[in-house]
């Protein structure tokens, strides 16, 4: 189980170290998000998860595999914050709601969730590579979604909201 650890530890050093450059695609960003949450939500039966789309077809131009792997962080972020509630209430319902919206320009993607939120302190840190506050954390997770994001010309915020957290994510547009 150590070596198991250990291992991980090193593949996610060294996938940070050499983060690829993204190659730049059209993409359905809809579908990107869909298959990363139900890959999650297969292994999470007591979490309840939603997902709002008001246009089921936003495309955007971005590396595919970097997007997956952003949500995928993101969604196992918001599990994992859940799961820290629950054991302090083991009755406790989890809920993540992904919103996808979009205007003219962007693409507005948010993720809330009921867990514990953002403490404030840590937030400053919490994008810092190898800070992390996970007793089997990297401390990797959220430095290399805010790289990937940042690639892609996107924005992201972290916000503690009243029962939980939100994470909002502003992406370009993209049209053929």
């Amino acid at each position: 189980k150590q070596i198991k650890d250990i291992e991980h530890l090193v593949n996610e050093f060294s996938d940070f170290a050499r983060m690829p450059k993204p190659i730049m695609k059209k993409i359905n960003l809809n579908k990107v998000i869909f298959r990363s949450m139900n890959l999650l939500k297969l292994s999470e039966k007591n979490i309840t998860f939603n997902l709002n789309e008001k246009n089921k077809n936003l495309f955007m131009k971005g590396d595919e595999e970097q997007i997956n792997r952003t949500f995928i962080n993101l969604i196992k972020n918001s599990i994992e914050s859940i799961g820290e509630k629950k054991t302090k209430n083991p009755g406790f319902k989890g809920k993540i709601d992904l919103d996808i919206k979009a205007d003219s320009d962007y693409i507005y993607v948010e993720i809330e969730d009921n867990g514990v939120g953002f403490d404030e302190d840590n937030k400053k840190k919490m994008l810092t590579p190898y800070y992390t506050t996970k007793a089997k954390g990297t401390g990797l997770g959220l430095a290399i979604v805010t790289k990937i994001i940042s690639d892609h010309n996107s924005t992201i915020l972290f916000n503690s909201i009243k029962n939980g957290a939100k994470v909002e994510i502003s992406i370009p547009r993209y049209y053929d």
